[in-house]
Formats: C-alpha cells, structure tokens, sequence
C-alpha cells in the first residue's frame, strides 16, 4: 500500500477522521486552536485519501500523544503505528542529547494492547500510579 505522512491537518479532515470512528465533531475554531497548539501534527494519506491523523503536544519535557485515529477500513494494516513511530522519532529527534523526555497518552477503552505494540507501558509500573483524568465540560 502506497501512503504519504504529512505534517499538517484540515479542520474538515479533522472532524470526518473523528465521526468516521463514531467519535463527535468539534468546533472548527477548537480545532484550528488545537492543531496550532500542537507541537507534532501527522495525517497519513493513501490514493490521495486523508485515512488517519495522530497528534502530540507537548513542552519539551514531557509529550502527550492525542486524536490518534485511522478510518476503520483501514485499521490493521499498520498505519497507526506508523503514525506513533513518526511522532516519537520526532519527540528523539527533538530531545537535546543526555536529557529525557516522557511521551505520554490515555488510550481508548480495549485499544491497550495496540500502545504495548508501539513500546508503551501500562501505567501504573515500578515508580508510577494510575494515570488520571478530569473533563470539564461546559
């Protein structure tokens, strides 16, 4: 299969990658708010066709991996993974020589195992706790 990683990502690709995995549409100026927050933006393209996005933000210490998606068709076929292994050489080639930086994320309920493939661990091990959560919504 012939894909294209890109660096940039549409408001419009955004909201039809998330309702293409029944997740909600977001308002567009959130949306453009957020992709210009972000420090790594990925979209991977196949037959001239946007099918996944992944993005991180981040500070430089520490990254959080977001709105990791690919269009279910396509899911299994290696694309999301490409995807997270773009973005962590990314935060590598990011990182100054002799430091450490975390990358970090929450994934979808029974999508753990898919993390454990691309060198995640579960949270909690050895020094950490469980990782949290607060939504707030208005």
């Amino acid at each position: 299969m012939d894909y294209k990683i890109a660096n940039n990502l549409l408001p419009k690709e955004y909201n039809q990658l998330r309702n293409s995995v029944g997740w909600d549409s977001k308002d567009e100026s959130v949306i453009i708010e957020a992709i210009k927050n972000s420090v790594i933006v990925k979209k991977i393209i196949v037959d001239d066709k946007t099918v996944g996005m992944a993005r991180a933000i981040g500070d430089g210490l520490y990254y959080l991996i977001v709105d990791v998606v690919i269009i279910k068709e396509y899911q299994g076929k290696g694309l999301g993974k490409l995807l997270i292994e773009e973005i962590v050489k990314e935060v590598y080639n990011k990182t100054k020589d002799g430091q450490k930086a975390s990358i970090n994320l929450v994934s979808m309920q029974g999508k753990e195992t898919f993390y454990e493939k691309c060198g995640f661990r579960k949270i909690p091990f050895d020094f950490t706790g469980y990782g949290m959560i607060r939504r707030i919504k208005k």
